[in-house]
């Protein structure tokens, strides 16, 4: 905090990189040979593989190492889309349980309801986030 009055008192701007722009690096791709799934929340997953930039990071940016669905596509103006599902994202929760793969986060994804939010943990960049879904 100090350094940012610092740098205001000097005429200078401070502006924090949002994590979509800090990481130049894939740190989960799909696992090779696997197909991929179409979720009715409107995305497209696969098994996530991490990458060796992931590997790299690990301990020097505090980044998590989760097995997950990684979310390839999601359609504009879907439910994913809505809840703020970006492609890169690994999805490695959904409801309270934990998932490992595409077709294990594809069971749990096609039980959400529109009688209430069911929370999806998710990395994105390697930090863990969260979102609420709900179908309309």
């Amino acid at each position: 905090m100090q350094v940012r009055n610092i740098l205001a008192a000097c005429g200078l701007a401070v502006v924090a990189a949002s994590p979509s722009t800090q990481t130049q690096e894939a740190l989960y791709v799909c696992v090779d040979g696997t197909s991929t799934l179409t979720i009715n929340i409107g995305i497209t997953i696969c098994d996530a593989a991490p990458t060796e930039a992931l590997q790299r990071r690990l301990d020097e940016d505090y980044l998590h190492l989760r097995p997950g669905a990684l979310v390839m596509e999601v359609t504009d103006g879907s439910v994913a889309r809505v809840a703020g599902l970006q492609s890169g994202d690994v999805i490695y929760r959904v409801g309270g349980i934990n998932v490992g793969n595409q077709d294990e986060t594809s069971a749990h994804l096609e039980r959400i309801q529109d009688t209430a939010d069911t929370v999806v943990n998710f990395l994105r960049d390697g930090r863990p986030y969260l979102v609420r879904v709900r179908k309309p």
